[in-house]
């Protein structure tokens, strides 16, 4: 599954930049940098804003692949960690923790393709907003990566927590 989440970050920011590179001349001077909850843009500034809007996922996209990468390093300082059963899961081989990281790993990129997916979606409305093809952010165009959110937050936090208990018992 994890490699399903790499593909998509890949594909999503990949369609962020072509988006941004195909508008990017075509935007207006000034450009909505800030919605109020009904989506109604209250604030506005340049066509540089706009860039760092856009940065965002891609920073964001890499902390969260350093973390990935990182993760089981935590293990050599417990007192980071904040998991289910962490002194018994501390006893447990490296194979066996390998199992929950691997999880964890999973999780993250996910976490964070449904993230760019929600700043792709965001991207997307604010060009609408400033090129007059919308009045308003709509959050009804956000509502799919919102929901894919609160689903795999959901999946992966009850996995998360029930897993190390599951890995000391030996029943994973």
């Amino acid at each position: 599954m994890k490699r399903l989440f790499d593909l998509a970050n890949a594909a999503l920011l990949f369609l962020t930049a072509l988006f941004v590179y195909a508008w990017y001349a075509k935007l207006p001077a000034r450009f909505p940098s800030h919605f109020d909850l009904a989506g109604n843009p209250d604030g506005w500034s340049g066509k540089g804003a706009f860039l760092v809007i856009v940065a965002v996922p891609f920073i964001l996209t890499i902390v969260f692949y350093v973390l990935i990468r990182f993760m089981p390093r935590l293990a050599g300082s417990p007192q980071r960690l904040n998991i289910p059963h962490k002194e018994e899961f501390l006893k447990l081989p490296a194979e066996k923790q390998m199992v929950y990281w691997a999880l964890l790993q999973e999780f993250l990129a996910g976490l964070i393709a449904v993230i760019n997916l929600l700043f792709y979606l965001i991207v997307r409305g604010t060009v609408r907003v400033a090129i007059g093809q919308a009045g308003l952010l709509a959050l009804s165009s956000m509502l799919p990566a919102l929901a894919a959110m609160a689903l795999l937050m959901v999946y992966y936090m009850r996995r998360m927590f029930t897993l190390p208990g599951k890995l000391i018992r030996g029943k994973e």
